[in-house]
């Protein structure tokens, strides 16, 4: 197990499942073993595929970095919050029935039980935090 992992944003914008399929989850809530392993380096790399991909195992914590390539349904979480920071270009959220425009740098946090959408308007690199997340089961789709 490593002490830490680095993922750089030019590691990021290099992954192949981000141009194909548009995400990528570099800290989950439990190993999914046909596609990913735990991380044995610091500095993180986008594997080659059909290698596994890195990642370290957090309880109740996940990050995932995102395109508007990646499926986004209207969700809200039961248990979880969702921390939203865009990394590159502009994105629409919809939260509660409001939108709201993202640019670089900005942070949008979802609170537990609120309804949601990444909107794919525009192209951007996005990345997300869910806390107190209980994995897939937390997420509902209206």
């Amino acid at each position: 197990m490593t002490p830490a992992l680095l993922v750089t944003l030019e590691a990021s914008k290099q992954d192949p499942a981000l141009q194909a399929r548009g995400d990528r989850k570099v800290l989950v809530t439990e190993i999914r073993p046909d596609t990913e392993q735990e991380s044995v380096a610091v500095l993180w790399h986008a594997p080659a595929p059909p290698a596994k991909c890195p990642v370290v195992v957090m309880r109740d914590t996940e990050l995932a970095i995102f395109t508007e390539r990646a499926k986004q349904t209207r969700h809200c979480h039961k248990i979880g919050t969702e921390i939203y920071t865009l990394l590159e270009g502009e994105m629409t959220m919809e939260v509660a029935g409001e939108l709201y425009t993202l640019s670089p740098g900005d942070t949008l946090m979802v609170k537990t039980g609120v309804w949601h959408e990444v909107k794919r308007d525009s192209r951007f690199l996005c990345q997300v935090v869910t806390v107190n997340c209980a994995g897939a089961k937390d997420r509902h789709e209206s």
